[in-house]
């Protein structure tokens, strides 16, 4: 596979203009030179073989050489709501879960929350995942939002959508995964280090989530998140 970059900018026009970690990325760590070509995606679902033109100080001209819209992925998306585990955790939970093809991450802040992910740690999981895409071949970006509290999270994620909040005392997961065809999305939870508080549980329960075992030992977050999310994800995108 030809090295990809990740641009924001669209390819309607005859150049594209890299700048930031990809344009160091492709100067100082790949070393590219004019004349070379690579691939481009914007992380909405389109590609483009681009000749490199010029490399000046912070940025890369290319020339868009052809595009390819590819077409939307027929699957229900899956929403993936966490709590953030501390330390660089969070990092390896986002690389495998936009591997996996989970579509939209929301952190999320519960009464045993103790990682509050601000705009910095934001903006870094966000970079992570143009990494991670940029590894897996994958050209849609999955979207990280702002963090949210749990009742946000259940107002706005739940309704008439299939939810399904990882507790040790749910039912297991093996065959009860069945979303409705009609889901706008399917929605995973996963609480911190200590679980979802009795009340927490009450209140997704109560807004129509289901409760699901992922298994006889406890998992650390960011292993909970990854295996919810190869069960449901890639079984979303068959």
């Amino acid at each position: 596979m030809a090295d990809r970059f990740y641009t924001p900018h669209s390819f309607e026009g005859p150049t594209v203009e890299l700048d930031g970690p990809e344009a160091h990325h492709l100067m100082h760590v790949l070393r590219k030179a004019v004349g070379q070509d690579v691939l481009l995606f914007d992380g909405r679902g389109t590609e483009a073989t681009a000749k490199i033109v010029s490399l000046a100080k912070k940025t890369v001209e290319l020339r868009v050489l052809s595009k390819t819209q590819l077409p939307e992925e027929a699957h229900v998306p899956v929403i993936l709501g966490t709590a953030v585990p501390k330390g660089d955790r969070i990092g390896w939970l986002v690389e495998k879960v936009t591997e996996l093809g989970v579509d939209r991450l929301v952190p999320l802040e519960t009464a045993r929350s103790i990682v509050h992910p601000g705009a910095g740690k934001l903006e870094k999981m966000r970079q992570t995942v143009i990494a991670a895409s940029k590894q897996s071949g994958r050209s849609r970006l999955l979207q990280v939002d702002p963090t949210l509290t749990w009742n946000e999270f259940i107002a706005r994620e739940f309704p008439e959508r299939t939810v399904l909040v990882a507790d040790p005392a749910g039912a297991p997961i093996e065959g009860a995964i069945k979303p409705n065809a009609l889901d706008s999305a399917i929605v995973l939870a996963i609480g911190p280090e200590g679980g979802f508080t009795d009340g927490e549980i009450a209140s997704a329960v109560e807004a129509g989530a289901r409760l699901i075992s992922l298994g006889p030992r406890i998992l650390r977050i960011e292993t909970a998140a990854v295996a919810f999310s190869a069960v449901v994800a890639v079984g979303m995108h068959q």
